[in-house]
């Protein structure tokens, strides 16, 4: 009898769960310390804005100073005008002006925010991941 995926992950759950786990920690460190490379590239980011539009935008504003535990709320309003389209759901309450300064930027001003949201989805994925190997299989 061969063993389905199910079996295996039941198997060796402890396993996949440590791997994924060390994993999600990695993750997690390559995430600070990227935070704290890309402080000034972030000071630059915001700096062309203020440039360009005399201020800088609320969200950023809010979060400016949290340190690393804030780092992706400060960093959103860029990674949401890189991503979204103009008047989309998430970018309905931002100024489409602003949305095309961000992403007409050269890819040197906003390759790190690319990176830094590829690392956060990585973190989500794994996470669920994890969850899953340990509270999935009961319910199969």
């Amino acid at each position: 009898m061969i063993p389905s995926v199910i079996d295996f992950i039941v198997m060796h759950q402890n396993e996949i769960g440590v791997v994924l786990c060390l994993c999600l920690i990695l993750n997690g460190v390559i995430s600070v310390v990227h935070n704290r490379v890309t402080k000034d590239k972030f000071i630059t980011l915001c700096s062309l804005f203020v440039d360009k539009f005399g201020t800088e935008p609320a969200e950023v504003l809010i979060y400016k100073n949290g340190g690393s535990f804030f780092s992706f709320m400060r960093d959103a309003f860029f990674i949401k005008a890189l991503y979204f389209k103009e008047n989309s759901f998430y970018t309905r309450e931002m100024d489409n002006e602003q949305i095309r300064f961000i992403k007409e930027l050269p890819n040197q001003y906003t390759d790190w925010l690319r990176i830094k949201a590829r690392l956060s989805i990585i973190g989500i994925v794994l996470l669920f991941m994890m969850l899953s190997v340990f509270y999935l299989p009961p319910f199969i």
